[in-house]
């Protein structure tokens, strides 16, 4: 039988919470079932995850890379 994990809420550290109040910031954490930080969030990831699949990006022909990804149609 598979058991729930032991929070099944947010979880936010107190010391995070108290290193945030310190630097004068307000945490960015919704209420239970809210998307707007999570929506924000894929924003930014997402610019990242379409980045290295354009073809004319660095991913392909960087200094890393000897475009072999390219090639392959990856």
């Amino acid at each position: 039988m598979l058991q729930r994990s032991v929070e099944l809420a947010q979880y936010t550290s107190i010391k995070l919470t108290e290193t945030v109040a310190l630097e004068g910031l307000v945490p960015s954490i919704g209420i239970i079932g809210d998307a707007h930080d999570n929506a924000a969030a894929e924003t930014v990831t997402g610019l990242y995850k379409n980045e290295p699949v354009a073809k004319n990006s660095s991913f392909f022909s960087g200094p890393l890379n000897d475009g072999a990804a390219n090639k392959t149609g990856a």
